[in-house]
This record gives C-alpha cells, structure tokens and sequence, in this order.
C-alpha cells in the first residue's frame, strides 16, 4: 500500500509537471452548442505549400471544431521571429468576430493574446479535408449611410460567416490635433494613457453632445499627437488644441468586406479543381 502511494504521488507530479504552463487556446467555447466559426483569412506572407493548398477556409462543424479546441493546447514559446502571418483565425458567431489568432506556417508560431507559442503546421494540416472554401465579397460605398445600412443588412443573412466592424460603423472620420506637453515623465506609455484621460474628459466638458474616441498617434517627450475618430460636426468646431494643416478632417474611406458560405456542391467543386 505505501508503495503504491508513492507511485501515485509521483504520477501526481509528472502529470502536473506537463500540465503546467499549457494553454488551451479555445477553451472557454462550447462548441457543442453549435453557432460557431473557425474562419481562416489569408494575411501577407511569404509562400508556404500548405497556405497556397488550402486557400482561405472555414469550419461550422461542432465536431470538428471541438477536436481543434482539444489539439491546440500550446506550451512551448514562439520564438518571435520577424514574420509576418500567412492566416489570421477568428472565431465568429453571429456574423461578428470574437477573437483572432496570426498563424505563420513557416516560422511555426502562433499569436493570441494569451502569448506567443510554438505552432506545428501539422495542427492545421490535419483538418484540411474537414475545411470548407469560404467566399469572400468586397464593396466600396460613397456614403456612410448607406455602408451602414448594407452591413445590419448582411447580418441578418443566415449564409453570412463574418462582417468586420469598421470605426465607420460609429463615426464619419477623423482628424488629428497636438497636444503641448510641458513635463513628460519616462514611463510613456503610462503617462500617455494618463494623458489621453485627461483630454477626453476636456473634450466632453467643451462638446457634451459629441460623440468621439481618441488614439495615441505618437509624438515627442515635449508634445503628444491625438487621432480623433468622430463624426464631422465635432471636427468643424473643434478649437481647444493646436492643429495643422495636416490634421484636418478626413472622411473614412467606406471599403467593405464580408465572408460568406457556399454550397456544398459548389464547395466539391473547387475542391475537385484543387
């Protein structure tokens, strides 16, 4: 008997030895449920055979994306090359993105926001008969009505696999503006979040009936340069800080795309021209 329980101990801590550190990268989704997308998009890259073999690719099979969530567990780092990404994987439901994943094949790494970890070509390789072709439409639009109003409409479409959600979908555009700093202190990042607050919160006291979001565009240790998504009304009255002839309004351009399934005879096909 205490034999034995030395060798369950043991046991005990080999298993918990492996298990530590891993990461289940889609653990928190049920795919069971059903509703779910694993949607490949090809990203810029250089070549890779298994990339120009599979082509852009989705899944909605609970089966088989629930053996995807079982195969990528990770643990070994990414080695950080400098690549860049031969997929972006998201995860969908509703027509909208949950969350993604940057896959490079030949560098062998894959990117969450859970870290960077060693990824084997074969855990992509190994459902490649399971994927099915997705088509993909792309559309211009002159005005942000009617760029709106196309995309509540693609998303009521059962056929629909995923529609990004441009910053068009709240404001009309954008326009920058400096901000003088007279004391910065090391931490940047920090002290530009600190920064960003502050001026979000002035701009809200002088405009309380606009709508606005700043980013941080860079800038010195002595100014700070702020990006302005927002609609043009607050752009024609802004005035509270130094703008430049460089910063003035711009429109977003209105370019659209949406992914889309496509029938399982069709889907045969292009499978059979591969």
């Amino acid at each position: 008997m205490m034999f034995q329980k030395y060798i369950s101990i043991i046991v005990l801590i080999f298993t918990t030895s492996i298990s530590f550190g891993q990461k289940q990268l889609l653990k928190k989704y049920d795919f069971d449920k059903g509703g779910y997308y694993l949607l490949g998009i090809h990203s810029a890259s250089d070549r890779n055979g298994l990339a120009d073999s599979l082509g852009e690719f989705y899944t909605d099979d609970p089966k088989i994306l629930s053996a995807i969530k079982e195969e990528w567990i990770f643990k070994k780092p990414g080695m950080n090359y400098a690549c860049g990404y031969h997929y972006i994987i998201l995860i969908c439901k509703d027509g909208l993105e949950l969350e993604r994943f940057s896959i490079n094949l030949n560098c062998h790494e894959i990117v969450s926001d859970m870290g960077s970890f060693y990824f084997d070509p074969q855990k992509l390789r190994m459902f490649k008969d399971d994927f099915k072709w997705v088509l993909t439409q792309r559309k211009t639009f002159t005005l942000v009505s009617d760029a709106r109003n196309y995309r509540d409409s693609v998303l009521r479409d059962t056929n629909l696999i995923m529609t990004p959600t441009p910053t068009w979908t709240k404001f009309e555009g954008s326009f920058y503006f400096t901000y003088d700093i007279l004391k910065r202190n090391y931490d940047f990042e920090d002290e530009d979040d600190k920064l960003l607050a502050k001026l979000t919160e002035e701009i809200k006291l002088k405009y309380p009936e606009e709508q606005f979001e700043l980013e941080n565009a860079g800038g010195s240790s002595s100014e700070l340069t702020v990006l302005v998504n927002c609609n043009k009304s607050l752009s024609d009255k802004f005035s509270l800080y130094r703008r430049i002839i460089y910063d003035k309004w711009k429109p977003f351009d209105l370019y659209f795309c949406t992914y889309w399934k496509i029938s399982e005879r069709l889907n045969k096909k292009i499978k059979g021209w591969k």
